[in-house]
C-alpha cells in the first residue's frame, strides 16, 4: 500500500520520532551518583575493619584474663602446699605458677597480648581479691600495632 506509513518493529509511528531511552548525559549524570555513592562505602571500609579487629581482640583478652581467673581459683581449691592459705597477696605478681608476670611473647598462641595478676586481702578474712588485667596491641587504621590497651577483671576467691 502506497502512501501508509511505514511502522516500525515495536508498531509505532516513525521512527525518527520516537524519543524513548537514556541520553548519553543522562547516563554520565547517573554513573556520577553511583560512583559518589560507592567512594562513600569505601571510605567506611577502613573503619569497620578497625572496629572488628578491635572486639575480637578485647574477646580474645577476656578470655584470656577468665582463663587467668579459674586457673587461680583451682590453685586456691588445690591440697598444700598449694590452696588459699598459701595464695601469695601481690601487686602485681610475680611469683611462680598461675601468678607469674606474662609479658608480650609469654603466652603461648597470643604473642600480641601480656597478662598481669593482682592478688589483695579481700573484704574478709576468708577472701582474696584478685584482678587480672591483660595489656595487647591494637591494630591501628593505618595497620600498625600500638600498645595501652587493657581489659580487667576482677573476682573473690574464697577459703573453701
Amino acid at each position: 500500500q502506497e502512501g501508509a506509513k511505514m511502522k516500525t518493529r515495536f508498531g509505532k509511528g516513525d521512527p525518527a520520532g520516537d524519543e524513548s531511552g537514556l541520553t548519553l548525559i543522562e547516563i554520565l549524570v547517573a554513573m556520577a551518583i553511583i560512583m559518589v555513592g560507592v567512594a562513600a562505602v569505601m571510605q567506611a571500609f577502613p573503619l569497620a575493619t578497625q572496629g572488628t579487629e578491635t572486639g575480637q581482640r578485647q574477646s580474645t583478652a577476656a578470655f584470656l584474663a577468665e582463663q587467668k581467673i579459674e586457673e587461680i581459683r583451682a590453685w586456691s581449691l588445690a591440697p598444700p602446699p598449694r590452696g588459699f592459705g598459701n595464695m601469695p597477696i601481690c601487686n602485681p605478681c610475680t611469683g611462680a605458677g598461675p601468678f607469674n608476670l606474662e609479658g608480650f611473647n609469654s603466652i603461648p598462641g597470643y604473642t600480641d597480648y601480656s597478662r598481669t595478676v593482682i592478688v589483695q586481702n579481700g573484704p574478709t578474712a576468708n577472701t582474696r581479691l584478685v584482678r587480672v588485667t591483660l595489656s595487647y596491641r591494637r591494630v591501628t587504621s593505618a595497620g600498625v600495632f600500638s600498645d595501652g590497651t587493657q581489659v580487667s577483671l576482677e573476682t573473690l576467691v574464697g577459703r573453701r
